[in-house]
């Protein structure tokens, strides 16, 4: 039994990955394959080479902006990353680190504002950002995002902080640092594991946003992709092709956020420091 268990782990993990992967591709055969094949009665799953066609994402990129779509997805997902993830770190750290009951009553405040969904505040946004000329405009889909994304950010980064031990900071600042660059050189380094995983938290809302979207942007050349996704969705046909090739196309950026920050997600680097 001890030496089949690594194994049985093994094809259990596999077995796991193939359940959650498959919508995955099937979508992706349905981009590549004729609609007569993934929409009949006994679908291809594992198709020959010659039933495979690009077609539909040559068709897709000629037909509709979609790198334009693509484009202004990238740009808002990171504008809110970045605005989101500034304010969750320094708000995360506040609240770990001090203790005065202002602070506990922000922090019990931000966690009830995540608990508001988003149709229930996006006309509050609207009002607001047509107030100030938002409308139609990146701008106003990044503080929106940011705005959502900050509550659970913010108390995701608090969890990271908690673990990092205040003594640390304290032996900084022996060594000569102030308060700001014991933080800066020793702290956030520590924490690069909490903010790779809320950076990705933050990117992964902000990517799959379809409410701002949405609302607050009404110009095609604005849209996110999450929008122009849904121009495929006829009154009464659906070009699933289409719109699987599009799907497909936004997973990309996804899973380049994912390799990119993977490096990041490793837990353990406060068990290291203080055994160094």
């Amino acid at each position: 039994m001890t030496r089949s268990r690594p194994w049985l782990l093994a094809l259990a993990a596999l077995a796991i990955a193939a359940i959650v992967l498959f919508p995955v591709y099937w979508m992706l055969l349905t981009a590549l394959l004729p609609s007569e094949l993934t929409r009949s009665r006994a679908p291809v799953l594992l198709p020959r080479l010659s039933e495979v066609s690009f077609d539909a994402f040559a068709a897709v990129l000629a037909r509709k902006p979609v790198l334009t779509w693509l484009g202004n997805s990238i740009a808002v997902t990171l504008g809110a990353t970045v605005v989101s993830l500034t304010i969750a770190t320094l708000a995360g750290y506040s609240l770990s680190r001090f203790r005065s009951r202002a602070q506990q009553s922000a922090g019990f405040a931000l966690l009830l504002s995540k608990m508001l969904p988003a149709s229930l505040i996006v006309i509050p946004f609207f009002i607001g950002f047509s107030t100030f000329g938002l409308i139609n405009h990146r701008l106003g889909l990044v503080l929106a995002n940011a705005a959502v994304g900050v509550p659970f950010a913010t108390w995701l980064m608090k969890g990271f902080f908690d673990g990092i031990p205040r003594e640390i900071e304290l032996a900084a600042m022996l060594d000569g640092c102030n308060g700001a660059q014991a933080v800066w050189y020793v702290v956030l380094p520590l924490a690069r594991p909490g903010l790779a995983a809320c950076a990705t938290y933050l990117a992964i809302v902000t990517w799959s946003d379809f409410v701002f979207a949405r609302t607050l942007v009404s110009d095609p050349d604005l849209w996110m992709l999450t929008v122009g996704m849904q121009s495929f969705l006829g009154e009464y046909l659906v070009d699933w092709p289409s719109l699987m090739a599009v799907g497909t196309l936004s997973l990309a950026p996804v899973f380049v956020l994912f390799l990119l920050l993977e490096p990041f997600l490793v837990s353990g680097m406060t068990q290291g420091a203080l055994a160094n």
